[in-house]
Formats: structure tokens, C-alpha cells, sequence
């Protein structure tokens, strides 16, 4: 009876320090060490005096402090995933949720990897004479070191209307030469010269990049399948004042093409609605190290064979798609998960420019210009777990 009353027929682990005031015997409390019971039922239940309770407390409090010796340092802390203990894998019977290795077999480096939503386009210089020039307006955008130089607009009739190319396309590179770190008045320039050099029969290579082709991918994924997308050229980052000296404070830096990719690892068993913007996701992940295959962060995890503090021992978590508050969770996940399925299992590799930069995040074991991997579950969209 006194097992039930204090609620060990509700799952409370063992390790708990389970206390209740009792009107009718006093107060009573059970420590749970390794899974014996520190206590004297009897006892608790008889209420025989201000001795027999004294005695009992110190022999508790012995045994709790013997038990807190076993526990590890936090300068040896180790990070492990538990999400396969405390979640049913309703969606499969034969990949549980933290299917395939965190850490990539001798991963390339994720540079290296080719985007999948870039489109080459070759000019021949005779058509760009006859038809009075391409027929775009170019826009930019600016955020720190990082430009880009996009179609504005497409005159219609135009040489670039009947070759396809469309209004938002980002300019990625002109005759293999990189327009990402130059501004609308540099693209002409490097065209102008393109046009002269050479012969008057050579072609003119553009090569765009669609946003749409990326999104259009992430929502018809199959069963291993990768897309990837540049968020990022290489080249200088030094942060620098307008006549081109390093701002006080600051340090020369460079960066390889920073590149978002994702795979599909589980496939959804049914699905006629992905994700998109607006909706409430919950989501069971793991995130790693690629370089180390240290984990350092997860919905499920424990450290030290302890919970996060402030989880309360959820495996799950909710954000909304699109319109997450700055910081609170990371970016790549707006980007990534976008037309994920309930049931459906990605896994994203994020640039260190979405990540932790240059500097690293060393109190998370996340090392200078870390690539990160996050494995990343779909459990419901907006409310509902089962598949839509």
C-alpha cells in the first residue's frame, strides 16, 4: 500500500528522492540508490519516536553520500543518446530512430560536395550582339562579407526569357569565375571583359542558382537521396571598413564554400503533406561533431547518465517552421526540415557559417570551423503524429 501511495505504480525511476507529508504518520522519504530501498517500511509506517527517525536519516544520508562518490566528474562528463530508450519507434520495426552512425566514414569535406540546384547556362557571344544585350536587371543583397548578385528582372522577349532564366536566380559564377563576393556593378564589368576577350565565336558560361529547385527537392526526397545547396562562397571574411583596412578588433579570415546538405535516412510510410512555414514541428534529434563524432547536443540525451536540466525528461521538442526567435534553436533547421513528413528521418550537415564559426563552441566539444551533423526525426506537424 505504501508503494502505491507515493506513486510507484506511475513509472518513477529509482533513482528519484521521492518525499510526501502524510497526515495520519508524518513525513516520510524513500531514497532509491541503485535500485535498493534505503528504508525501513515498518518503521516509516509506525512513527516509533524521535530515535528510531534519527537513526534512520543518518543511515540514508550514509548511504547517499557513498552513492555520490560513484558519480563521474563533470571534467569527465560523456554525452549519450537515449532516445531509442525512452521513445517507441511506432513508424518502423526494423530502423529504430537513431538509425545509420553518427559519425560519417571518412567524410569528405563538405566543401567538396556538389550543390544540386545550380543551372549552366552558355551564351554564344554572336546571339548576345544580336539581341541588343541579355535582357536582365540585376539586384543585390549585402550582409557582412557576404554579396550576392541576383536576376531582378526579365524583360519579356528578351534573349534571357527565351533561354529560361528567371527573376530571383542567383548569379553563382561567369566563365567559371566567382560573382559572389562582387556587387551588380562588378557583374557588368566582369561581362563586358568576357565579351572582348576572346573569340567572337566563344561562348559565355552563367551559372545560377534557384532557391526554388532546393525547396522543390527537400519535399520529393526518397530513401537516401541528398540534396545540397551553397549558403556561402569561399574567399575572404575579414570584416573590413570601406577602404578596404581590418576593423579594430578584428583578424584576417578565410573560408571554404560553406554548403548545406541533406539526406534522407528513413522514409515516411505514407505522406501527402510535408512541412512547411508556419507549421508547429516536434522533432526528436541528435546533433554531432562531423570531424570528431563527439556528440554535443540532442532531444534525448543525458550526461552522465543525467538529464538536461530544465528538459524534464522530454525526448521531444517543438518549434515552429520559419518563424523561430533568433538564436533559440539553429537556422539550418528552417532550411532543412522543409518539407519533411511525419515519421520521416533527415540528416543535415550545417557549415561552420551556420554553426559555430571560427571560433567553435569548446565548452560543447565543438572545435574552430566544425561541421555539424544533425539527425532529425519528424514526430507530428501541428499537433498530429499520425502520417498525413
Amino acid at each position: 500500500m505504501l508503494f502505491r501511495h507515493i506513486g510507484f505504480d506511475h513509472g518513477i525511476p529509482p533513482s528519484s528522492l521521492i518525499q510526501r507529508q502524510d497526515k495520519m504518520n508524518g513525513w516520510a522519504s524513500l531514497w532509491l540508490v541503485g535500485g535498493l530501498l534505503v528504508a525501513n517500511v515498518k518503521a516509516l509506517a509506525s512513527n516509533k519516536g524521535a530515535e528510531e527517525r534519527r537513526a534512520f536519516l543518518s543511515r540514508s544520508v550514509s548511504v547517499v553520500v557513498a552513492a555520490s562518490n560513484l558519480l563521474p566528474h563533470a571534467a569527465s562528463a560523456a554525452v549519450t543518446d537515449e532516445t531509442d530508450t525512452f521513445a517507441k519507434n511506432w513508424w518502423t520495426d526494423a530502423i529504430p530512430k537513431s538509425a545509420a552512425p553518427v559519425t560519417p566514414t571518412s567524410p569528405a569535406p563538405q566543401s567538396s560536395i556538389p550543390a544540386t540546384d545550380e543551372i549552366v547556362i552558355r551564351i554564344n557571344k554572336n546571339d548576345l550582339a544580336t539581341s541588343g544585350g541579355l535582357g536582365i536587371e540585376l539586384g543585390e543583397v549585402e550582409f557582412r562579407t557576404n554579396l550576392r548578385v541576383f536576376v531582378k528582372t526579365v524583360a519579356p522577349g528578351s534573349l534571357a526569357s527565351r533561354l529560361g532564366i528567371q527573376a530571383n536566380w542567383v548569379l553563382v559564377s561567369l566563365n567559371n569565375q566567382s560573382t559572389e563576393r562582387t556587387n551588380a556593378e562588378g557583374v557588368a564589368i566582369l561581362l563586358a571583359r568576357a565579351v572582348k576577350n576572346g573569340s567572337v565565336d566563344d561562348a559565355l558560361e552563367f551559372r545560377f542558382r534557384d532557391p526554388s529547385v532546393f525547396r522543390q527537392a527537400l519535399s520529393t526526397l526518397s530513401e537516401g537521396d541528398t540534396v545540397t545547396t551553397q549558403v556561402a562562397p569561399a574567399g575572404d571574411t575579414t570584416q573590413r571598413y570601406n577602404d578596404g583596412s581590418v576593423m579594430g578588433g578584428q583578424s584576417v579570415t578565410s573560408q571554404a564554400d560553406q554548403k548545406v546538405s541533406v539526406s534522407q535516412l528513413v522514409a515516411p510510410k505514407f505522406c501527402k503533406r510535408g512541412a512547411t512555414t508556419d507549421d508547429l514541428l516536434e522533432i526528436s534529434y541528435i546533433g554531432s561533431v562531423v570531424e570528431t563524432g563527439q556528440i554535443f547536443d540532442g532531444s534525448a540525451v543525458k550526461v552522465n547518465g543525467q538529464g538536461v536540466a530544465g528538459r524534464g525528461d522530454d525526448v521531444t521538442l517543438y518549434f515552429v517552421l520559419g518563424k523561430q526567435p533568433f538564436g533559440q534553436f539553429p537556422p539550418s533547421w528552417d532550411t532543412g526540415l522543409f518539407g519533411m513528413c511525419v515519421g520521416e528521418r533527415r540528416r543535415l550537415l550545417i557549415p561552420p557559417v551556420l554553426a559555430y564559426g571560427s571560433k567553435g563552441l569548446p565548452k560543447r566539444g565543438i572545435p574552430p570551423d566544425a561541421t555539424l551533423q544533425y539527425d532529425v526525426t519528424l514526430v507530428s506537424i501541428n499537433g498530429l503524429s499520425t502520417p498525413q
